[in-house]
């Protein structure tokens, strides 16, 4: 079947179909006018990329993942794929970490500017940072004290 069928039968877009064949990803023959041809299978093999890239990993990844499912289409529980899965959840994690932190950060200053104006820093405007992250580490700070 050519791109174009394939792309209305996956949902993916033409491009992204020629950026999986390029890579690898997606094997296809050309036809005597140029072409691409893609079988059958094409299909299946499209919806489990979309489903790894969903889950975002890249197309370094999906590469190394996709022989790890079955022919029913299920990821299949192999070293490859709990290694990634594994360290993709700790991605995910520190992201969150890394947001949640940040999200305190925010709210601290919104709950600065909401005090009365007696009780507000003026130290800590809206342009500026908190001390600690304005001037470095801690440790920094001391050793240019001394």
């Amino acid at each position: 079947m050519r791109v174009s069928e394939l792309a209305q039968r996956t949902g993916a877009s033409p491009r992204a179909l020629r950026h999986y064949d390029a890579n690898g990803l997606l094997p296809s023959q050309r036809l005597a006018n140029g072409y691409r041809d893609f079988p059958e299978q094409a299909i299946e093999r499209v919806r489990r990329i979309r489903l790894l890239l969903a889950i975002g990993l890249d197309l370094e990844d999906v590469a190394q993942l996709l022989p790890c499912f079955a022919e029913t289409g299920e990821l299949t529980p192999c070293d490859r794929a709990q290694e990634r899965l594994r360290g993709q959840i700790a991605d995910i994690d520190a992201k969150m970490s890394a947001l949640r932190a940040t999200r305190r950060m925010l709210a601290g200053e919104l709950r600065q500017w909401a005090g009365p104006p007696a009780e507000r820093d003026p130290a800590r405007s809206p342009d500026r940072p908190p001390a600690e992250h304005a001037e470095g580490p801690r440790e920094e700070r001391r050793h240019e004290e001394l």
